[in-house]
This record gives C-alpha cells, sequence and structure tokens, in this order.
C-alpha cells in the first residue's frame, strides 16, 4: 500500500470485480450440506485468474530443486541452481528425488496466492513458498487471499477462513511469519 498504492488498487479492483454469487455452483454431496448450492473453489481461483492477468500478474518462474534423504547432501544441493545440482547427482550418481515451488501469481517482487482450497495450504504457502522466496530474494511481500469465515461456511468441508490464520499469525509472535506479509479475507 505504501510502495506500490496501484498495486493495491489492482488487487481491490480484482476482488471487487468477481461476483462470488456466481459461482456458487458446487453441489454438495456431504451429509450435513447435502444437495445445497456451495461456491466452488476451483471456479473461484478461475475468476481470481482471469482478473489477475487482466491487471498484469503473471505466472512466475517455477522453482526446481533436488532432494534427499541424506542431510548433508541436502545442504549442499540447496546452495546450488538447479542446472549444477542435476550435474552433480548425475556425475556421482546419487539418490535424489526432483521438487518444485510455484506461486499464483507475481508482480514487481510481490508474491501472492489465492487459497480457497484446504485450509492446511494457506501454512505452506506462507511459510514454504512466500518465505523461500523472500530469502532468496525473489520477493519482497506475500499476499495470501483466503476466505472470510461467512464465505467459508458456504463452501465444502476444509478450506481456509481469514479469522482462523490471523488468529495463527498473531500467536506465532513478532517472529513468524519470517516474511512481510498480508493476509486478506474475502467473501461475498
Amino acid at each position: 500500500m505504501y510502495h506500490h498504492p496501484e498495486m493495491w488498487r489492482e488487487l481491490e479492483g480484482a476482488i471487487d470485480a468477481i461476483d462470488a454469487e456466481t459461482y456458487r455452483t458446487k453441489i454438495s454431496k456431504e451429509k450435513t450440506m447435502l444437495g445445497r448450492k456451495l461456491f466452488s473453489p476451483s471456479d473461484l481461483n478461475a475468476a481470481f485468474r482471469e482478473e489477475l492477468w487482466a491487471r498484469g500478474w503473471e505466472k512466475p518462474e517455477r522453482f526446481n530443486f533436488l532432494m534427499s534423504a541424506d542431510e548433508e547432501l541436502s545442504r549442499e544441493l540447496i546452495k546450488l541452481p538447479f542446472d549444477e545440482q542435476k550435474a552433480r547427482r548425475d556425475l556421482e550418481e546419487l539418490e535424489t528425488y526432483s521438487g518444485f515451488n510455484e506461486a499464483d501469481f507475481s508482480k514487481n517482487r510481490v508474491s501472492l496466492e489465492v487459497q480457497f482450497g484446504k485450509y492446511s495450504f494457506v501454512q505452506f504457502d506462507i511459510f514454504v513458498k512466500h518465505a523461500a522466496n523472500y530469502m532468496q530474494d525473489k520477493i519482497d511481500l506475500g499476499i495470501e487471499i483466503v476466505p472470510m469465515k461467512r464465505m467459508e461456511q458456504e463452501m465444502s468441508s476444509g478450506p481456509p477462513a481469514y479469522e482462523k490464520h490471523l488468529h495463527e499469525i498473531l500467536r506465532q509472535g513478532r517472529v513468524f511469519p519470517p516474511v512481510p506479509l498480508i493476509l486478506v479475507g474475502v467473501e461475498p
């Protein structure tokens, strides 16, 4: 809001442009909500993608890496670019596994995640995606968009709720999350 007020206005514009009621397309199969029309996480994510791409937000580059059960090897690989990780693996015939992290959107060193899926993915976004990108000097700020509790109650079980994640961030104290972060709650 301070360094890039135009980006904040873009984000507000994207949120305002989405009529959530249009995406109440999922018919519940859960016992407690059987037959009810609920908000569809995948349809809402697609709406955010369309609105944000139209405003110049992009799909960021995928961050590939190799991982190993060997702690010493893992510490060494983390310090190397991906091509050098692969070269070392191939030269020494090391047992490694491929992995990657990828944010939903980015623009001007800001990473943005839209999370209408499972609540546990918010913690993954904050502590793995945003934090790793911040520590590797790829971003200056992470933004996480989640539904407010009133909206979450109109979704299948499992989505995040703004109020819960705000509570968890505040409960962690001043050292967590280890990245400048804006948590945004949305509702229809």
